[in-house]
């Protein structure tokens, strides 16, 4: 009787030790524009940082971070990555979102001049110029702060709305267009076809600016409610991959590379190490620092200001820190 007793007991123990394997992860979906900013959350599920928090995870490349703040908001998706302007502008409209941490940083802009001004050396030497951007990004966006900034404004340049992808192109077959404000690879693109030359970087025009450029990673108000210990484990995730980049940049590039060349693009591993590892750390965390939120702080008082905001947004009730720190602590 007792060797029956023992031998239940060691099934017993045994079931229990086996049965997670069997348990389902968690099935979630991430969407954010495609872009350098969506690295992290590539890295975490190429080097399983998302299934070793239980999360089965679709890292979906939208055109812009608005698509995945909408699906977000219609259940369709649980979470989405997007600049602070477009997240503002979509709680401002009543889209009921939260802010549980930053996914990347960085401002991606870079203002490229056509060859032929060889006399502008400055933003304002383009006063009355033609700058081709892609209006309603949360790039142009930070270039209207600037303008504000610097005490210059939209109306003193002939501001044409170019998509960034048609930049190359536009600058090759146009001598109308006297700079581009675009991001990376187009740019790059223009400078080697000896169409033009980087007038400000990204660093340089995060610095005149004075922001971050922080992506933030945001779910709805409903599903962080109900699931405070998955939004928990997503931003552990997170934070897992923003280390292992720091030291792992050449297999980061890879990741990367892998991803976009399974979309069509074709880059080389030395246009992804200027895209991710130029002059900014893009990748320094999952929480929310001290600059990120005066950046975000600024950027809300600007679209307050001048009216892109229809609502005033109050921090609290729309910003969750909490997350991002626990994870930062716990990836040390």
């Amino acid at each position: 009787m007792l060797k029956r007793i023992l031998a239940l007991v060691v099934c017993l123990i045994v079931w229990d030790s086996v049965t997670p394997s069997f348990a389902a992860d968690v099935k979630i979906s991430i969407g954010m524009a495609g872009g350098i900013n969506q690295v992290p959350s590539l890295v975490a599920k190429a080097k399983g940082f998302f299934a070793a928090q239980g999360l089965d995870v679709d890292v979906r490349a939208l055109p812009r971070g608005s698509i995945a703040i909408d699906a977000v908001s219609n259940g369709s998706m649980q979470f989405a990555e997007a600049a602070n302007a477009a997240f503002f502008d979509a709680v401002a409209k009543g889209v009921p979102l939260m802010a549980i941490g930053v996914g990347s940083r960085g401002y991606t802009g870079k203002l490229l001049v056509a060859n032929r001004d060889a006399d502008v050396k400055t933003l304002t030497d383009l006063k009355g110029k033609h700058l081709a951007t892609q209006v309603g990004t949360g790039m142009y966006t930070v270039l209207l702060m600037l303008f504000d900034k610097q005490g210059l404004d939209a109306k003193d340049f002939n501001i044409t709305n170019l998509r960034v992808v048609d930049m190359p192109a536009a600058m090759a077959s146009s001598d109308n267009i006297d700079a581009v404000l675009g991001w990376e690879p187009a740019i790059q693109r223009i400078v080697q076809a000896g169409k033009g030359r980087v007038l400000l970087t990204s660093k340089q025009l995060e610095d005149m600016a004075g922001i971050t450029f922080p992506f933030l990673v945001t779910t709805s108000q409903t599903y962080l409610a109900q699931h405070p210990d998955i939004v928990q484990k997503v931003m552990n995730a997170y934070a897992e991959a923003d280390r292992y980049i720091a030291g792992h940049k050449a297999e980061t590039i890879k990741i990367y590379l892998d991803e976009i060349k399974s979309r069509g693009a074709n880059l080389s591993e030395g246009d992804i190490r200027v895209m991710l590892f130029d002059d900014i750390d893009r990748f320094a965390g999952a929480a929310f620092t001290p600059a990120d939120m005066q950046d975000l702080n600024a950027t809300r008082g600007y679209m307050e200001k001048t009216g892109l905001l229809n609502a005033k947004l109050d921090f609290d009730k729309i910003i969750v820190p909490s997350f991002g720190t626990k994870a930062d602590h716990a990836a040390k």
